[in-house]
């Protein structure tokens, strides 16, 4: 059974099962559907149950326009809906959900780039390093470098001491 996931901003993601032949799409009650959002038209779109099981979708005349799969759809014209279409009514996000595999759709065709390669290129006069990160550099410590060298100098004065101690010879009788 084909069913529409509609996503509501305040509410999250309501399923409804397309159990009519004709299903209307609005923001009043009077719909079979209705999506309570200012975006969407008191009478927005149709879905009309189409040959094969699935339906199609058209748009009757809305103020905000209806989206399919990304593309706004000319009003009064029918579209054929296939498992995994993405359908926006104003700003409201649906999906169609079929039982019948999606055919393969086309890929979209390639847009005109507008690139304009420069004939050259030089470094700015001003140029500075563009890295968030500043350089570190390596400041001399002159009280940090004296610690080492007297730490050094301490270690192996200990050393001489305990080599002395060890090498001291018990008195002879």
């Amino acid at each position: 059974m084909p069913k529409i996931i509609v996503s509501l901003p305040e509410s999250g993601a309501i399923t409804h099962e397309l159990t009519d032949a004709e299903v209307t799409v609005g923001r009043v009650p009077d719909n079979s559907l209705q999506i309570e959002d200012i975006s969407v038209s008191s009478h927005h779109a149709t879905l009309t149950l189409g040959e094969g099981g699935d339906y199609v979708l058209r748009d009757i005349g809305s103020t905000n326009g209806t989206e399919l799969n990304g593309k706004e759809i000319p009003r009064e014209e029918d579209h054929k809906l296939q498992d995994g279409d993405k359908i926006v009514f104003g700003k409201i996000e649906a999906s169609y959900v079929s039982e019948n595999p999606a055919e393969a759709r086309p890929l979209p065709e390639a847009e005109e780039v507008n690139a304009v390669v420069a004939s050259s290129s030089k470094r700015p006069a001003d140029f500075a390093n563009a890295s968030p990160f500043q350089k570190k550099k390596k400041k001399k410590d002159p009280v940090g470098t004296a610690l080492i060298v007297l730490a050094v100098v301490a270690i192996i004065g200990f050393g001489g001491v305990i080599m002395a101690i060890l090498n001291i010879q018990p008195p002879s009788l």
